[in-house]
C-alpha cells in the first residue's frame, strides 16, 4: 500500500528515515489523522518513517487512543510550542526523535523532513542530525495511486456529485454566495467528508478576476456563479472540481455563451489528449490554445496532480516554465484538468475543471457532473 510505496521511494533516494509533520504525509504513511486543520498549522504530531520496518507515530497525547491497532507504533509527542521554555521542550523532542531513530536501526546523521519549526530544527541540529528535504521522496511516492487509493477516490465521487447537485438546485436570485458555500459544506459533512479547503463560490462581478473568495453578495438574475469544490472528502482525499452556472430564468448573454463554450470545448479537448506515455512537456506543447484575450488571467496551470492534497505533476501553459516537464504520465495518476476564462476588465468569468484518473486508454472522470446546457446553448 501507501507505506510500501513511500519506503520504496526512500530506498531509491538513499534516504534512511523521514520525519513528517505535514498532515497529508502523516496520513499517507500511517493512515492516522487527528485535528487535521489545526495540526497542519502547528507541530503537535509527526511520523518517523524508516526505509524498512514499522513507522512510529508521535501523537498528541490526548489523541493516542484513536489509533490503537494501527500499523504504526504510537507514542506521545513532546511538543515545544505554547511553552515559555521553548528550548528545553524542543530539546526533549529532539532527543526522543534521535532515540527512536537508533531503535529503528538508523545509525547515520541524516534525516529527511517535510516541515519543521525553528526550535525543533535547531534542537535536532544540536543533537548532530543533518536535515534534508523529504519532498523528492514523498512526491515520488504519492504521484501514482495505489489500488486502495483509486477505490477511495471512486468512493468519494458520488459525494461530490451530490454536493454539486445540491449547490445547483439552490441557485436562485437573492441567495448569498456564502449560503451556497454552506450548502456545499453541509452536503460534504453529512456524507462523511471532512472540510472545505477554500471558499470559492463567486457570482456576477465577483467571478472576474479569478482568486476572489465567497462574500455576502446576493445573486442577481443573469449572474454567472461558479464553484471550485476544493473538498477534503472521506479519508482525506482532495477533490478539485469546478462548474459554472447561470442564475435565474433570464437567457444568458451572447458574451456569457461565448466564454462558457470556449472554456467547455478547451477542457474536453485537453482531457482527450491525456494518456500514459506522454511527458508533461509534450502535453503542454500539444494542448489546445486558449484565446489570447483570456491568457493574461489564465489559471496557474492546465493540469495538476491530486490525492491527499494538490500534488505533482503539473502541466503549465505553453510558453510558461514547466515545473515537471520531463515527467511521464502513467496509469493510476490522479489529475485535475481545469481552466479559468475571464477577460481582463470584463464582468464575467468561467471556471471549469474535472478530476480524472489516468487509465490505459486515456482518463476516467471521477465526478462526471453535467455541464450547463443553458450556457452551451
Amino acid at each position: 500500500g501507501r507505506l510500501a510505496r513511500l519506503q520504496s521511494a526512500m530506498r531509491a533516494h538513499d534516504v534512511e528515515a523521514c520525519l513528517l509533520f505535514n498532515e497529508p504525509n502523516i496520513r499517507y504513511a500511517t493512515g492516522a489523522s487527528a485535528m487535521p486543520i489545526w495540526s497542519n498549522t502547528t507541530f503537535v504530531r509527526c511520523a518517523l518513517v524508516p526505509a524498512e520496518g514499522r513507522a512510529i507515530l508521535f501523537e498528541h497525547p490526548s489523541s493516542m487512543h484513536l489509533f490503537r491497532g494501527f500499523e504504526a507504533e504510537v507514542r506521545p509527542m513532546h511538543a515545544w510550542e505554547f511553552c515559555d521554555d521553548t528550548e528545553s521542550h524542543a530539546k526533549a523532542f529532539a532527543r526522543a526523535t534521535v532515540a527512536a531513530l537508533r531503535e529503528l536501526g538508523v545509525t547515520g546523521p541524516r534525516l529527511a523532513v517535510d516541515r519543521l519549526g525553528t526550535p525543533g530544527f535547531l534542537a535536532l541540529q544540536r543533537e548532530g542530525i543533518a536535515l534534508s528535504d523529504s519532498a523528492p521522496v514523498t512526491t515520488a511516492a504519492r504521484e501514482v495511486k495505489t489500488p486502495e487509493e483509486i477505490d477511495l477516490l471512486e468512493a468519494n465521487g458520488p459525494i461530490l456529485m451530490d454536493m454539486l447537485a445540491d449547490f445547483e438546485r439552490a441557485i436562485a436570485p437573492g441567495i448569498r454566495e456564502r449560503d451556497l458555500l454552506a450548502i456545499l459544506a453541509g452536503t460534504l459533512l453529512r456524507r462523511g467528508g471532512e472540510h472545505l479547503a477554500t471558499s470559492t463560490v463567486c457570482s456576477g462581478p465577483n467571478t472576474n478576476p479569478w482568486r476572489a473568495q465567497t462574500t455576502a453578495r446576493p445573486l442577481e438574475p443573469g449572474d454567472l456563479v461558479y464553484v471550485d469544490t476544493d473538498a477534503v472528502g472521506v479519508e482525506g482525499y482532495f477533490f478539485c472540481v469546478s462548474r459554472t452556472f447561470l442564475c435565474g430564468d433570464r437567457p444568458p448573454t451572447p458574451a456569457q455563451r461565448e466564454i462558457y463554450r470556449i472554456a467547455h470545448d478547451w477542457l474536453l479537448a485537453l482531457k482527450e489528449m491525456v494518456r500514459p506515455g506522454l511527458t508533461c512537456r509534450d502535453l503542454a506543447n500539444q494542448a489546445p490554445r486558449l484565446p489570447a484575450k483570456f491568457m493574461p488571467q489564465r489559471y496557474e496551470v492546465m493540469i495538476h496532480g491530486i490525492g491527499l492534497e494538490e500534488e505533482s505533476p503539473s502541466v503549465a501553459y505553453p510558453g510558461d516554465a514547466q515545473p515537471n516537464g520531463g515527467r511521464v504520465l502513467v496509469e493510476n495518476m490522479a489529475l485535475v484538468v481545469e481552466l479559468y476564462c475571464g477577460e481582463a476588465g470584463g464582468r464575467d468569468g468561467v471556471k471549469l475543471g474535472d478530476q480524472v484518473v489516468v487509465t490505459s486508454g486515456g482518463v476516467k472522470d471521477l465526478v462526471p457532473y453535467p455541464y450547463s446546457d443553458v450556457l452551451l446553448g
